[in-house]
């Protein structure tokens, strides 16, 4: 995917990625919802709700790093998940395990647009070079 990109400069790149994938993070969590039996948050309240978990995870990051705490399982996968879970929870009218959950399927829903998306650009290349 790298050679596309090659005469793009980043700014702009940014500019065109950035909204689609809190979008499609902001679908997935709505689709999260309804799987968990959760009443889904309109779009617009997904998308604040994706900003305010990429923020908090930013800010846990910043905080990991300065205080060189930042090796272990827990810290690289626990807090972030906890820290997601808790500001789900605080955003939706559902408790700690349900966000949990929700979590947990957004999470796989993203992964799966990701390597999709993947699976895409690999089939763009290839058709394109032959």
């Amino acid at each position: 995917m790298g050679h596309l990109f090659n005469n793009l400069d980043a700014v702009w790149t940014l500019a065109a990625l950035v909204p689609l994938a809190v979008a499609a993070a902001a679908w997935a969590l709505r689709m999260a919802c309804g799987f968990c039996s959760v009443e889904p948050p309109e779009f617009w309240h997904a998308v604040t709700i994706v900003v305010i978990i990429a923020v908090t995870n930013v800010v846990l990051r910043f905080f990991l790093q300065v205080t060189d705490s930042a090796d272990g399982m827990t810290q690289q996968y626990l807090a972030p998940a906890m820290a997601t879970a808790a500001v789900i929870a605080l955003s939706l009218p559902t408790g700690p395990f349900s966000a949990l959950t929700i979590m947990i399927v957004q999470t796989v829903l993203c992964a799966m647009i990701y390597y999709c998306l993947g699976w895409l650009q690999a089939m763009v290349t290839v058709s394109m070079s032959v």
